[in-house]
């Protein structure tokens, strides 16, 4: 006679005939995590989860209290700093226990990233083109008054915004364009042409 393996539902009928319950942990991994101050939640179920020593790596969670066959989870997250994180699967924070023989989310993080922006003045000369260390090079055409560089920058990353090339028969100047990059758009950047001497 060949061995019959019970299913999540049979195994669940099997043990509530004996008077108990099927339970289940709440579990998954999180990829990406650089920073501290993640906080899970599932119901009052609060765990904190740090970064790995090594940020290509993934952290393993799991909720202390476990739930029984047919009770809902929904995990809460609170970001941790510089930091965005959710579902790797669209809907996968919540569901119900039994649905599938293991709880295990996977949630991915990713760093926030800010504009670079600021006001030019004196740009009547033609073309300037700024870029940001080896990013990429942005024209600011002429009689501009204000710019977006188009390349985001991730939060606590330096950026420093210098002069490629000047307009023709001007000079332009750069105030507050370097700095570490916080977690809000750098508003405060200030380009001043006048025509070259």
């Amino acid at each position: 006679m060949k061995a019959m393996f019970l299913g999540p539902i049979a195994l669940a009928l099997a043990l509530a005939g004996c008077g108990g319950k099927e339970s289940f942990t709440v579990s998954g991994t999180v990829t990406g995590l650089k920073f501290s101050g993640m906080e899970l939640t599932n119901g009052s179920d609060k765990i904190t989860v740090q970064p790995p020593a090594d940020s290509t790596m993934a952290v393993n969670f799991s909720f202390p209290n476990s739930i029984d066959y047919g009770d809902e989870y929904e995990i809460g997250i609170k970001n941790p700093a510089h930091q965005s994180c959710g579902p790797a699967i669209s809907g996968a924070l919540k569901g119900s226990a039994g649905y599938t023989q293991t709880i295990n989310v996977a949630i991915v993080c990713s760093i926030n990233a800010y504009q670079l922006t600021g006001t030019v003045a004196g740009l009547d000369m033609g073309d300037l083109t700024v870029i940001n260390g080896n990013g990429s090079e942005f024209k600011i055409a002429k009689g501009s008054t204000s710019f977006k560089y188009p390349d985001a920058i991730k939060s606590q990353t330096s950026y420093g915004l210098v002069v490629l090339t000047q307009p023709s028969g001007g000079k332009c100047s750069i105030a507050n364009g370097t700095g570490t990059m916080g977690d809000a758009d750098v508003t405060n950047i200030a380009i001043t042409c006048a025509k070259a001497p």
